[in-house]
């Protein structure tokens, strides 16, 4: 391991349930410890999420050249470790058109975000049986994305747009070998596209880093199994000039409603908070 990140600290310890994943020596260093998920429910991929957000809830200061959660936690080489390790740990990475777009320049692998440990989440992937790199996939109903990002130009990962029929037409002008186009109903709804990734490209689990959109729908369907959320401590206020996106929107929960987590896992890098909860209808109020 690259001894200049320093490995992250268990304050509460993950139970042994599920799936161990095969962690190479030097990620389970890293990551202070061996990690379990759920095992894939029948009929839709695992879902993951992972995002960081700063004491006050903003995902991004939503600035140009500054919109994306690197800024959010400090540019933090250990949270870019775990979210290397949760997508080594997945099949698929699903972004939203506006995650897609801040994001272009980059590949959806685990090595993009943490090159030093590129070698051990290669290990990692090979172990899992999984692909060389997990299908990116990004979900947008307009279909106005860039079409110039790295994922779409490059080939150097396996690409899907997810889409509906209208939008489709307009983005068969996509040349690259790496990227496929699918088409949901209209109705967008996460149940369909999870489906279709299970059924037509044999997705067993999925790492969602984005938007709050995409975020909020997925909870309101209650389809995310595991949150991975980091708290960065420091804040990023809010005006009306620069209102900053928080974990979720589109959605507005009651509190007869409102879904709750259960705590599975609490680490700590430096100052930066690692926490893990479990989700799903099963997951009631304390």
């Amino acid at each position: 391991m690259n001894s200049s990140i320093p490995p992250l600290v268990t304050l509460v310890a993950e139970p042994p349930e599920g799936d161990q994943q095969p962690l190479p020596r030097d990620l389970v260093t890293a990551y202070d410890g061996n990690l379990w998920l759920p095992t894939s429910p029948e009929d839709r991929p695992l879902v993951l999420m992972n995002f960081v957000t700063t004491l006050d809830g903003a995902i991004s200061f939503a600035l140009p050249g500054n919109d994306t959660g690197a800024e959010i936690s400090g540019h933090s080489a250990q949270d870019h470790v775990v979210m290397g390790i949760l997508r080594a740990c997945a099949d698929a990475i699903i972004w939203g058109a506006g995650t897609y777009t801040a994001t272009s320049r980059f590949l959806a692998t685990p090595a993009a975000i943490m090159p030093p440990l590129a070698e051990a989440y290669a290990a990692l992937m090979l172990a899992r049986g999984g692909a060389p790199a997990p299908l990116a996939v990004i979900l947008t109903r307009s279909g106005e994305i860039p079409l110039d990002g790295a994922l779409l130009t490059q080939g150097r990962q396996p690409t899907l747009i997810v889409t509906t029929a209208a939008a489709a037409a307009r983005l068969r002008g996509i040349v690259a070998p790496n990227v496929s186009i699918a088409t949901v109903a209209d109705d967008y709804a996460p149940g369909t596209i999870l489906a279709l990734l299970r059924r037509d490209y044999g997705i067993r689990s999925a790492l969602l880093e984005g938007g709050p959109q995409i975020v909020g729908a997925f909870l309101a369907a209650g389809v995310i199994d595991t949150c991975f959320l980091t708290i960065a401590p420091q804040f990023a206020g809010r005006s009306e000039a620069m209102p900053r996106p928080s974990l979720v929107a589109g959605q507005a929960f009651a509190p007869a409603t409102a879904p709750w987590g259960q705590l599975v896992s609490l680490k700590r890098g430096g100052d930066l908070l690692f926490t893990r909860y479990r989700l799903g209808p099963e997951v009631r109020k304390p």
